[in-house]
């Protein structure tokens, strides 16, 4: 009966229930403390937390500072889970439930790996605001006008009329959004896309991201993927 059980199964119900029994196997440990976007089915953020206790196929989840954006509750909630593992240097997509836990914390059960690559880790959110930036090496360079072309949790694309180099650092100020006001959002050129014109579009990650600003960062994009800048 097992065997015909199986047959029955779906593809994707095959591919969960392997990637629960891989996540049993695998040590999920190496993530610990690793920072996650988690969003639900229909790909909304709602939490901001850190992995803590990673056993088998469950764990905990710690809030940011600026805790989680749905009321808790004692009901599991069906998630995915996105990070970037800088001992891997790679993004880890996992899914699972989530569920109330004691004090701040949160439980995250029945957590199955479920991909992982190179691509960004977090939700992508188209904007129109615009900026300025600056050198964070050179204080002395003038700032420069620039275009926020989309923006996440760890990164963001900026579009420019001035070259600048892969491994520069900027200091990037977004006036326009107001979670961000008067935030200097330090980042990392990784990619440089040349456009016609003399126009540059820059993919950069943050970098030197405190408790303050990553808890800026959670509001301007639970924001911006509601509309409330469109």
């Amino acid at each position: 009966m097992g065997l015909f059980d199986a047959f029955r199964k779906s593809s994707k119900e095959r591919r969960v229930e392997e990637s629960h029994m891989r996540a049993m196997k695998e040590d999920l440990e190496v993530y610990s403390g690793m920072r996650v976007e988690v969003t639900s089915e229909d790909n909304r953020i709602f939490l901001v937390a850190r992995l803590l206790e990673l056993r088998g196929d469950r764990a905990q989840l710690e809030p940011g500072a600026d805790g989680s954006l749905v009321t808790r509750s004692d009901e599991p909630v069906k998630v995915t889970l996105r990070g970037y593992s800088s001992k891997e240097g790679r993004t880890v997509i996992i899914e699972g439930t989530v569920r109330m836990g004691q004090n701040k914390l949160w439980q995250a059960e029945h957590l199955a790996l479920v991909d992982w690559n190179e691509n960004r880790a977090n939700v992508r959110v188209e904007t129109k605001a615009e900026g300025r930036f600056s050198l964070a090496d050179r204080p002395g360079v003038p700032e420069e006008h620039c275009q926020i072309k989309n923006m996440c949790m760890g990164g963001v694309c900026i579009g420019a009329q001035v070259r600048r180099d892969v491994g520069d650092k900027l200091l990037l100020q977004v006036e326009q959004i107001l979670e961000l006001r008067d935030v200097p959002l330090c980042c990392q050129i990784l990619r440089i896309d040349a456009r016609k014109g003399g126009y540059f579009e820059y993919g950069c990650r943050f970098v030197d991201v405190d408790e303050e600003t990553e808890r800026r960062l959670f509001r301007a994009m639970y924001a911006l993927y509601h509309g409330l800048y469109n």
